[in-house]
């Protein structure tokens, strides 16, 4: 699977699939089975035999497991006989509204050379690390944590559509259009009559980048009509908005930002996270602001 999960409860199902094959010729074995072990390292073992693994197709075999925790989590296919082969691989999970945290409790403490059994100041360290990652947002105009929603939006000519603040997409589930601007999106599109911009975000970069434009390519235009007596939001789309994934350089500044915030509970008037003059914010700190320079959405020129 190789894969990233992003899960709000236990609901979320990652799928494992493997094919069994002889030749290069899908092939059942004679018998099948799937051991999964959890980040906690609790292994279990599921088999074709008592009907926990689904079979789709000869050698192709497929199992749900609920993303119940955490971390890195491994799982191994086997089979015997016929088709006798073994195939591992690990997958991970993270819970969306950890995600929102742009560093961890853990890395905190270690910056402060404190023991991870040291839990005094964790109820301070998390408020400390709230403040920082929603400075960061507020400073690049975006955010960098991902979440599947539905949005609307206003496109900027029949053929573009871009994202604003705070709207970068990962990947689209759905795209759909309203003609007339009735609050009903009746049109939905398909893969073929859009494109992501910018080219590649996910790949050209040594981090990957999310897309922050649509571009209309195919059967349909983006309804442009404006009408004091209709909607302007005439774009629908569900799909993963956000980053792809934290990048190093606004986790450095978050622990940058949530360390110095974290000693203003020391300062006269402070409670946890502030200080008597507010919040830490990122203009204050060079350092910071020179880490999330190339992430802002619309950075500052400076003669």
């Amino acid at each position: 699977m190789g894969a990233t999960v992003f899960y709000e409860s236990a609901n979320e199902l990652a799928t494992l699939t493997n094919t069994f094959s002889v030749s290069g010729t899908p092939t059942d074995p004679t018998t099948v089975s799937l051991t999964v072990t959890t980040p906690a390292g609790v292994a279990t073992t599921y088999t074709y035999a008592l009907a926990e693994i689904t079979k789709s197709g000869t050698g192709v075999y497929t199992k749900d497991i609920a993303c119940t925790a955490d971390g890195t989590w491994q799982y191994v296919w086997t089979g015997t006989g016929a088709a006798s082969d073994v195939t591992a691989g690990t997958w991970t999970v993270f819970n969306t509204e950890l995600q929102k945290l742009y560093c961890s409790i853990e890395e905190l403490k270690s910056r402060f050379g404190l023991a991870s059994t040291d839990t005094v100041d964790d109820f301070e360290m998390k408020l400390a690390i709230e403040s920082a990652s929603r400075e960061i947002d507020d400073h690049c105009d975006r955010h960098f944590w991902r979440g599947t929603s539905t949005r609307t939006f206003v496109p900027d000519s029949a053929y573009c559509c871009s994202m604003p603040s705070h709207n970068d997409i990962v990947s689209i589930t759905t795209l759909k259009t309203d003609t007339d601007g009735d609050g009903v999106f009746e049109t939905t599109w398909a893969t073929t009559d859009y494109q992501l911009l910018p080219y590649n975000a996910l790949t050209q970069h040594a981090e990957p980048r999310p897309y922050t434009s649509i571009k209309a390519i195919g059967s349909y235009t983006f309804p442009t009509s404006y009408s004091t007596l209709a909607r302007d939001d005439r774009v629908e789309i569900v799909g993963v908005f956000g980053w792809p994934q934290i990048p190093s350089n606004v986790k450095q500044a978050c622990l940058i930002i949530a360390a110095e915030t974290l000693k203003l509970k020391d300062a006269p008037f402070g409670v946890a996270g502030f200080g008597e003059f507010g919040a830490v914010r990122v203009r204050d700190n060079p350092k910071a602001a020179k880490l999330l320079r190339p992430y802002e959405k619309y950075p500052v020129l400076v003669a």
